[in-house]
């Protein structure tokens, strides 16, 4: 089992299993939340069916040329499709596009590929456009879904694939990940593996890209900020927030973690915290709630997640969180 993951050991035997036995369904759909390692796991997966210089069944060696274009995405039997950039979906002409190409013979390898990225922000129609594929697929082509959750997919769409849920990683293991895989330094692989709660991708990204640190740290201050601040500066905050929609799903990630600290805390529980350089701000935070402030507040994130997943109104679901957050002393 040598794909250099993080975690995850159990996906990759039960692919790694498909490939030996000679398994391989026709579409695969991987959930779980963003940072956890989706699309990497999905690339692992297509190098192991494709690696000419594999080291065992299933096994890639991740450097021969093959592997290479893969993980940059550039394989000419790989079409993957993601949200474009200026857009906000992932609109049926491109679905089409792929479907077309798909419909083609391989060129270099035995199968063709259609990965496609973060699929819950694809509308209607480009779901609809994806049906007939995954009812009578081509005999040579696998279709890799990622989305968040398979609720937030039509079942038409999901219940045709062979869901692969992966969920967080131990705290542990993400740090002897970072620490033996990109020889990051055992004080900064536990901070980010903390920070991280668990998703793997995300820890390696605040450590290649420092920029997405720095935007969690904005994060977490606004949100301190906004704590302290009345319903005008809400509001504002709000109007401003919602002209990123990639930007509001940042903010609820972060947001529901140090969220999830508190109730870890006012519950006296052994589990460590995520957000272990906001310890004083949590604490400032506890000493205004109480345990129920703490439970409704996490309840308000998982509603407004269940929201946005469902296409409700964006700002009115900001706004409604913000409103309701508990307001603390500044």
């Amino acid at each position: 089992m040598t794909w250099d993951m993080i975690g995850h050991e159990w996906a990759v035997q039960l692919l790694q299993g498909h490939i030996e036995n000679n398994t391989l369904r026709h579409a695969y759909l991987i959930t779980g939340p963003s940072g956890i390692g989706k699309k990497n796991l999905a690339i692992r997966f297509i190098q192991a069916i494709c690696c000419p210089n594999s080291k065992g069944p299933g096994i890639p060696c991740l450097e021969c040329p093959t592997c290479t274009r893969l993980q940059r995405l550039e394989h000419p039997d790989l079409f993957p499709i993601s949200v474009e950039d200026g857009s906000k979906q992932i609109k049926i002409d491109q679905i089409r596009e792929m479907v077309r190409k798909l419909s083609l013979s391989p060129y270099e390898a035995s199968r063709r590929f259609g990965l496609l990225i973060d699929f819950e922000l694809a509308n209607r129609n480009s779901q609809n456009s994806i049906l007939k594929t995954l009812e009578e697929p081509p005999g040579s082509v696998i279709l890799i879904l990622t989305a968040v959750s398979a609720s937030s997919l039509f079942e038409t769409v999901a219940s045709r694939c062979e869901e692969i849920k992966l969920n967080p990683v131990p705290i542990q293991t993400t740090r002897q990940g970072l620490e033996n895989l990109y020889q990051i330094p055992a004080d900064q692989a536990d901070f980010l593996a903390h920070i991280s709660a668990g998703k793997p991708e995300l820890a390696r990204a605040y450590h290649q890209v420092p920029e997405t640190l720095e935007v969690r740290n904005t994060l977490l201050d606004q949100h301190f900020e906004i704590l302290t601040g009345d319903s005008v500066a809400r509001f504002a905050y709000a109007n401003q927030l919602v002209k990123d929609p990639a930007m509001v799903q940042e903010m609820l990630n972060t947001w529901s973690s140090i969220w999830h600290d508190i109730l870890l805390q006012i519950g006296k529980s052994d589990t460590p915290i995520r957000n272990i350089d906001r310890e004083r701000e949590i604490q400032d935070i506890i000493s205004s709630i109480d345990l129920q402030d703490a439970k409704s507040a996490v309840k308000l994130f998982q509603r407004a997640h269940g929201l946005l997943q469902k296409s409700a109104n964006l700002k009115l679901t900001v706004e409604d969180l913000l409103l309701q957050l508990p307001t603390i002393p500044p």
